[in-house]
């Protein structure tokens, strides 16, 4: 295998083409595009001339020939972005300190991808404190219980259960059909695959989803029995709208109607804001306030952090706390956990069935989480207690054969003595 030349030509492409190579999530794409557009249109207007495009090539060829005009126009952004950040919170132009990173991610991006430097260290230490950025909290169970009764469809139910139980974010939600995994239980064993002659004794303990499927960013998500049948429910709908089964590589969420036509990420956070309204839990902001206390799809994420963090573990609480920022797709405690801390897929699922009774929301599922929560450590306490037994047993057959050894030693030693010959004087 060569390298030709027609092979190089990736260099000479439109610095924004350069750009777009450079992201795989559509919706980074599409973020980062409106992020760049609104930069270079609205805020650089009379500093860049022409189209979108023209723009993202001056921008990139002018700080290519003269790196200090380029730093002079980052820092003319940032500071003008602190500007509107030190105005009062209920001024229409105030903008929160933390958002301020965000403006800057796709020039960054544009500027790597057409090896454009840039000491943007200089840049970040320019950026606000954030000493006033907004807290925000977790939904709780009984909020989350509150919106299932104003889903619309066994489509949004899917949604907010998928959500809670597995704390994926917005855009994980990008999954097909073979993205779902059921885990079964017979007994004590995790199996994922089950003959007809099982099926009556085995149940579903969870389901694994896989997120970002064929991306750098994979990696295995979990969510609870409740959630896995409120899929199986949504699947029905599916089948009714389109007149089939699913195929594995078919979106599991789709659009309403007679096509398969995905539900982008901005379309289910704008479902979740729908069901809000609907359960009255999205009022109007007061004045001066610009977010609400509980983000409506972050706030499925927090509930699973909180939910998963406050279970106990029978792992050291260390090793529990790395398995528990995997399932959030975090790199772990330090950078190199990833690396150096593999669980073994079976030991997440262990740790993440802790969890189930407090990521299950109905009230009736999670009476079951608990009994079967319950019925395995009846189960590991049986086999820890049949385990004493049997080596209470071993030990009292172990002296058992100590105690003939030491008596046929004993009756050995007799006949030794007496078989030796008397010494006569």
């Amino acid at each position: 295998m060569k390298i030709e030349n027609e092979d190089l030509e990736v260099l000479s492409q439109n610095p924004l083409e350069l750009f777009y190579h450079g992201i795989k999530s559509k919706e980074t794409k599409n973020k980062y595009t409106r992020t760049l557009r609104k930069i270079l249109n609205d805020i650089l207007e009379n500093v860049l001339q022409g189209s979108f495009e023209d723009r993202a090539a001056q921008l990139v060829n002018k700080t290519k020939k003269d790196s200090d005009w380029g730093m002079s126009v980052m820092l003319a952004l940032s500071k003008k972005l602190k500007q509107r950040s030190e105005l009062p919170k209920n001024d229409p132009n105030y903008l929160n300190p933390t958002t301020i990173p965000n403006y800057f991610k796709p020039i960054r991006k544009l500027f790597e991808m057409n090896n454009v430097p840039l000491v943007w260290r200089r840049v970040i230490a320019t950026f606000p404190e954030l000493d006033n950025n907004e807290k925000g909290r977790a939904y709780t169970s009984e909020e989350i219980s509150s919106m299932l009764k104003f889903g619309n469809g066994a489509i949004d139910r899917a949604i907010m259960l998928v959500a809670a139980s597995s704390g994926i974010r917005v855009g994980g939600f990008n999954l097909s059909w073979g993205d779902i995994r059921p885990v079964y239980k017979i007994g004590d064993k995790l199996t994922f695959e089950i003959t007809e002659s099982e099926q009556a004794a085995a149940t579903i303990a969870c389901a694994i989803i896989t997120i970002y499927k064929n991306t750098p960013d994979e990696y295995p998500g979990f969510i609870t029995p409740e959630a896995y049948e409120s899929i199986q429910d949504y699947k029905k709908e599916w089948i009714q709208q389109i007149g089939k089964e699913p195929k594995p590589e078919e979106p599991l969420f789709k659009k309403d109607g007679a096509f398969v036509r995905i539900l982008p990420p901005n379309a289910i956070r704008a479902r979740i804001d729908d069901v809000l309204k609907r359960a009255g839990m999205r009022t109007p902001l007061v004045k001066g306030k610009r977010r609400h206390e509980v983000p409506a799809m972050n706030g499925f994420r927090r509930f699973f952090n909180k939910a998963n963090k406050e279970t106990l573990s029978k792992d050291s609480p260390l090793a529990a706390l790395i398995k528990k920022e995997f399932m959030m797709n975090h790199t772990g405690l330090i950078k190199l956990d990833r690396n150096y801390y593999q669980a073994h897929i079976f030991e997440l699922i262990e740790e993440y069935l802790n969890a189930v009774p407090n990521l299950t929301i109905s009230t009736e599922e999670k009476a079951k989480a608990e009994n079967l929560v319950l019925r395995n450590k009846n189960t590991e306490l049986e086999a820890k207690n049949r385990m004493i037994m049997q080596l209470q047993i071993d030990q009292e057959a172990i002296k058992e054969e100590l105690a003939k050894v030491k008596k046929r030693q004993e009756i050995s030693e007799r006949c030794e003595i007496k078989s030796k010959p008397t010494t006569k004087l």
